[in-house]
């Protein structure tokens, strides 16, 4: 992987561009720290992701279940609900309504 600093980019713009085109992903430091990766992208990395972006505007919209996002995204349910709580999205989504339906639910076992 390449290295390049701030400063690099700042007088050079052309070297990143010139990494990233030759599809090397390139390390990111300010004052010789690491602060971020960038990535080359290529048409099937895009196509993936907008497909993944769609997937969930169609889950939190309420259209899709949790279990058909994992088939389309072709992840475990498991693995769908730890992405779930490392993005701090909620996994469960009851309306008010429905907990209290639950609550009664339980009252009458």
């Amino acid at each position: 992987m390449e290295s390049i600093t701030l400063r690099d980019i700042k007088n050079n713009p052309a070297t990143m561009t010139s990494y990233l085109s030759e599809g090397k992903a390139v390390f990111l430091t300010k004052h010789g720290k690491p602060i971020g990766i960038t990535l080359p992208l290529d048409d099937s990395i895009v196509n993936q992701s907008i497909k993944e972006l769609l997937y969930f505007d169609l889950y939190k919209k309420g259209e899709i279940s949790f279990g058909k996002l994992a088939e389309f995204l072709g992840v475990r349910k498991d693995k769908l609900r730890r992405m779930f709580a490392s993005m701090n999205m909620p996994v469960i989504d009851y309306s008010a309504s429905d907990v209290k339906d639950e609550l009664e639910a339980f009252k009458d076992l």
